[in-house]
């Protein structure tokens, strides 16, 4: 059980243990000069390149310096926040320098069908980032933080039933329609992740036994081959982040870091990127599902014509450079000014569960806003959906103070279901799969408003069960002194 104590990092002692830095708010020191930096660069920039050079650059010191604060304090290493900051070091950081190479060789910037002028794109990305440290300064100030010494309560146990019930509703997802239970089957699906990573965060120091790697990586590879089902590229590359995990959290195996991220990054620039991407254009065939698909354009060799690394990383840039549809609403509000909530008229029947209102209208805007940016002649023809973002979104309708006070309420509620989980998430089964849900939550916000939406439901699926789990605990705790008295 001590296992379960090890830090990835553990602070220094003396002044520095107890330093600003490592203040619950000491994380926002460097944040806040990244973004003091890109409003500099911002104001004084001849060339709009320059901005997302300098900054882009800036991200690339900041975020890290984020990360190791952060993975010093959480027991498991991995955390909402370092998870977040991980993915937006290449997000915000090297594509933006790739988008200001593209600024500078002249080469146009596209959403969908529309242009965004350079202007516009520096400026929706200082926007971004200013979204990025509401959402970080509200996490900071509800989420919870492990006390010097405080010891992790007694491991709980249900984590195989996890991984059975999360690969089995990984398999009937697509099959079955679960209606009014999204909210519960959202969760349930990180199931098996979740329970991998339990596995590791407990039996990791074994990791010289035969057993132990028998064992993870059969377990990583059935959660890469249900990933398959999903179609989706990033859902296969999180199958690997228990091995992330395990690699940081040992000390022996964190030499192999480096050898491990680059073979990763292989993996996906060489083969996961380009088979699904084609695998996606392939003719469907009858009675094939994605992961059918995925696996028939893999073993048919018909993938990657004239795409290598360098091909497939800048299309990675591309498509993960989130300030693109923020900059798109930048220019709207130059153009037409602020919507004042108009684009939230959704939440009026949001939070109608669809268990009682089966026709209830989507919550997702995706389609309408594809709609919106002239890439579909109506909304009932949208083919595809296009995120604001919720940093997006809420300037759109607010401006700067939204972006930042809306991204900080979220960041709030995000951090009100981190303290569910308690310091010690990897200790129970339920309060593990909402950890890690919120992880991934972190850089899956296409809207402000159905963040929100997605954050409530979990919140009213997750509490009154934690509420139980805990008082049944209690109770065997109080039990098991009287039965020893009992017998003795």
């Amino acid at each position: 059980m001590d296992a379960t104590l090890e830090r990835p990092f553990t602070p220094a002692t003396g002044a520095r243990a107890g330093g600003l830095l490592d203040r619950r708010y000491g994380p926002l020191v460097p944040h806040a000069l990244l973004v003091f930096i890109g409003f500099v660069t911002l104001w004084l920039a001849e060339e709009p390149a320059t901005t997302l050079y300098v900054t882009g650059a800036a991200v690339c010191v900041a975020y890290p310096w984020i990360i190791f604060l952060e993975i010093r304090r959480a027991p498991l290493g991995l955390s909402p926040i370092s998870f977040y900051f991980g993915w937006n070091i290449m997000s915000l950081g090297l594509a933006a320098i790739h988008h200001a190479n593209k600024l500078a060789e002249g080469l146009p910037i596209r959403f969908s069908v529309q242009k965004i002028y350079p202007d516009e794109l520096a400026a929706g990305y200082v926007m971004y980032l200013v979204g990025a440290f509401g959402l970080h300064a509200g996490l900071q100030l509800i989420r919870p933080i492990p006390e010097p010494g405080e010891r992790p309560p007694p491991m709980g146990s249900g984590f195989l039933a996890l991984w059975s019930l999360g690969v089995f509703m990984r398999f009937i997802g697509p099959i079955i329609d679960v209606g009014g239970f999204g909210a519960f089957s959202g969760l349930v699906q990180w199931g098996s992740l979740a329970a991998l990573t339990g596995f590791v965060a407990h039996q990791g120091a074994n990791h010289r036994r035969a057993s132990f790697w028998i064992l993870f990586t059969l377990g990583t590879v059935v959660e890469f081959i249900v990933n398959l089902r999903a179609g989706s590229k990033a859902f296969l590359m999180f199958s690997f982040l228990p091995a992330g995990i395990l690699f940081t959290r040992q000390r022996p195996l964190r030499r192999w870091l480096p050898v491990l991220g680059i073979a990763l990054s292989v993996f996906y620039l060489g083969v996961v990127a380009p088979v699904v991407s084609a695998a996606r254009q392939a003719d469907a065939v009858a009675g094939e599902n994605q992961s059918d698909r995925i696996v028939r354009t893999y073993t048919q060799g018909d993938y990657g014509e004239g795409d290598g690394i360098e091909e497939q990383t800048a299309a990675f840039f591309d498509r993960s450079f989130e300030p693109i549809p923020a900059s798109f609403l930048y220019g709207e509000v130059e153009r037409h000014g602020l919507r004042w909530g108009d684009t939230f008229d959704y939440l009026a029947y949001a939070f109608v569960p669809r268990l009682f209102w089966p026709d209830k209208p989507t919550v997702s805007r995706g389609g309408w806003f594809y709609y919106y940016i002239g890439a579909a002649r109506s909304e009932a023809e949208a083919t595809t959906s296009v995120a604001q973002t919720a940093a997006g979104e809420l300037y759109w309708n607010f401006g700067f103070p939204g972006a930042l006070f809306g991204m900080g309420v979220i960041g709030a509620l995000f951090g009100f279901l981190w303290r569910l989980t308690t310091p010690f998430p990897e200790q129970d089964p339920i309060r593990l799969v909402l950890y890690i849900a919120l992880c991934f939550n972190m850089i899956d916000m296409a809207e402000a408003g159905t963040t929100l939406v997605n954050i409530v439901f979990r919140a009213l699926v997750l509490v009154p069960s934690m509420l139980l789990l805990d008082r049944a605990a209690r109770k065997r705790a109080e039990a098991a002194p009287s039965e020893a008295r009992a017998l003795s």
